[in-house]
C-alpha cells in the first residue's frame, strides 16, 4: 500500500503563528475579513455574525486568526501568510493557539492587543493597548519567537 502523505510531521508541530496547538475544547469559527487584509495570529473582533476585523481602540478582541496550510502563501522576500480582505478565514475563540510576538512573555502574563494591527503583546503600552479578555500566555518565546496563548472565550 502507498503512502498518500508522508511529510505530516515536518509541519504539524511547529511553532508558527496562529497554529492551534491541539484540537481539545477548541471553539474556532469562520469569518469574513472585513475592512483589511488580516494576517495569521493576529487578533479580530467581530463586526457581526458574519465578519470580523482587526479591533480598533474601544473595542473587545474576541478571537485570534489561525493558520491555514491549505491556502496559498504570497511568495517575495519577506512572505506574510493573511487573509486577503473579504475572503473566509478560521478564527480561534477558546483553546491554545501560537502567536509570534516581539516581547518577552511569562506564563501567566496577561494579553494586550496593538489597537489596528491585531498584534499581542503583554504590555499595556500605559493603556495604549486593549486587554484580551480570558486570555493569558502560557509559555515564554520558543527560538522562532512565538508564544502560547490560552484563551478562555469572553462574555
Amino acid at each position: 500500500m502507498a503512502t498518500a502523505f508522508d511529510t505530516f510531521d515536518q509541519y504539524a508541530f511547529g511553532h508558527y503563528s496562529g497554529q492551534i496547538e491541539d484540537r481539545s475544547l477548541a471553539d474556532v469559527v469562520s469569518r469574513l475579513a472585513s475592512g483589511s487584509a488580516i494576517g495569521y495570529g493576529r487578533a479580530v473582533v467581530d463586526v457581526d455574525e458574519r465578519s470580523a476585523k482587526l479591533p480598533g481602540e474601544g473595542d473587545t478582541p474576541t478571537a485570534i486568526t489561525v493558520r491555514e496550510t491549505v491556502r496559498d502563501n504570497p511568495a517575495g522576500d519577506d512572505p506574510t501568510p493573511e487573509y486577503p480582505e473579504d475572503t473566509e478565514m478560521s478564527a480561534i475563540r477558546v483553546g491554545r493557539v501560537w502567536v509570534v510576538t516581539d516581547v518577552e512573555t511569562e506564563t501567566g502574563d496577561q494579553v494586550y492587543v496593538v489597537p489596528d494591527t491585531g498584534e499581542l503583546t503583554n504590555d499595556d503600552d500605559g493603556g495604549g493597548n486593549i486587554e484580551f479578555p480570558g486570555a493569558t500566555f502560557k509559555s515564554a518565546p520558543d527560538q522562532s519567537g512565538a508564544s502560547l496563548i490560552q484563551l478562555n472565550g469572553s462574555d
